[in-house]
């Protein structure tokens, strides 16, 4: 039940329609490097000094009655300079669950769909983006509403994932096509891992789902690589633009963009320099076959490997390929290796990667290196470089980042 509200009329929170007017904030491919849409958001204009709406719509002190009328006004006139221009942008128009869920409850239709009838925009160039806000209605009921923008052609996006109301549920139900990123986990990230781990989940779960990742409030180079790292395809922010009250073209950004992605390539190229240092010293034991029968024959074989491996190399051990360790576990700690015969015969199928990995090492007859991942033991970043040992075994090292 919706609190009752005394609001007047000449309240000065309450905008007045012809103060209000859609800015828009360019949303950026990484993979093209141009603009590909706009967020849409709104801004009241008084005397000459432009004002963020956001407050005005946050505030629970102002009823639903008052701030909807004032939204789909602002939603409407951003459809309709959509319209007015050449511009195939993407445009991102931001509602909020119980918005959706209650109008369509009430009067079964759906206005953003009837606006873009009646100016003649494809579906297909719109994205509704559905807010980070607390839901109290039935999530099925307000899966099945956004269906039917998804039916109509629509693009579907959830805001903020990973803060507050922004629920594996509600992920999985909807089934977005762009998951837009919280920047407080992003920055997060940088310093500690729990919350690094969480943005690899979160690009784990895009790419599983068929989803793009989405990272907004960009405001530096380096949080520009830190997208890059999490896997982002889509950036938005104030280090390329703030919302401005017209359409950019979609060229401005590219050269900006394509000299930070070098760098970034470059460094991570860089980070991983040590991988070739790493095949080299394992190109004999590709190229050899290499007879393992016991677990004695998978320790001298590591025994002897470990002179030629990289600093940064913390364990080495040998599996079948039916995920068997025959090895020891061979551990490095302040310098020196240490041996662990309790791991043979421990199976390691549960981890997702081990059967994708040995397909891949078969097909390709070269080493090939994971993702990033937090060691169980350790806690520390690593990744893992794998090789085949001739016919049926192969060569695990576990590689701090």
């Amino acid at each position: 039940m919706r609190r009752a509200h005394n609001v007047q009329v000449n309240d000065s929170r309450i905008p007045l329609r012809h103060e209000v007017r859609p800015f828009f904030q360019p949303i950026l491919s990484l993979q093209t490097q141009e603009i590909i849409g706009y967020e849409t958001l709104g801004r009241r204009i008084r005397e000459d000094i432009v004002e963020s709406l956001g407050p005005f719509f946050k505030n629970p002190d102002i009823p639903e009655d008052v701030q909807l009328p004032i939204d789909r006004h602002l939603r409407e006139r951003a459809i309709e300079q959509l319209a007015s221009t050449q511009d195939e942008s993407l445009l991102f128009i931001n509602l909020k669950p119980s918005w959706i869920y209650r109008t369509y409850k009430r009067t079964g239709v759906l206005p953003t769909i009837e606006l873009l009838r009646k100016y003649d925009i494809n579906p297909a160039r719109i994205v509704i983006e559905v807010t980070e806000e607390e839901f109290t209605g039935k999530l099925q009921e307000l899966t099945q509403i956004v269906e039917l923008y998804r039916q109509f052609g629509c693009i579907i996006a959830i805001d903020d994932v990973g803060s507050g109301f922004s629920n594996f549920d509600r992920i999985a139900s909807l089934q977005p096509k762009i998951l837009k990123i919280d920047l407080n986990i992003l920055k997060k990230s940088a310093i500690h891992a729990g919350y690094k781990a969480l943005m690899q989940s979160f690009s784990i779960l895009a790419a599983q789902m068929g989803a793009s990742l989405l990272v907004e409030g960009i405001e530096t180079k380096q949080e520009l690589h830190s997208a890059l790292q999490v896997g982002a395809r889509y950036v938005q922010g104030y280090l390329f633009s703030k919302a401005e009250p017209y359409l950019q073209h979609k060229d401005v950004f590219k050269p900006m963009l394509k000299e930070e992605m070098g760098l970034f390539g470059q460094g991570e190229f860089q980070r991983n320099s040590h991988l070739s240092a790493i095949h080299q010293s394992l190109e004999a034991l590709n190229q050899s076959t290499i007879r393992i029968l016991t677990a004695e024959d998978a320790d001298q074989l590591i025994e002897h490997t470990i002179t030629t491996v990289t600093d940064n190399c913390i364990r080495i051990y040998i599996c079948g390929e039916d995920g068997y360790q025959i090895s020891s576990n061979y551990i490095r700690k302040e310098h020196a290796w240490s041996k662990d015969e309790s791991y043979r015969g421990a199976n390691w199928t549960w981890r997702p990667y081990f059967i994708s990995n040995i397909l891949m090492m078969n097909l390709q007859k070269q080493g090939i290196l994971s993702q990033m991942y937090t060691d169980l033991d350790t806690s520390h970043q690593i990744q893992t470089y794998s090789c085949t040992l001739g016919e049926g075994y192969y060569l695990f090292l576990d590689l701090l980042i």
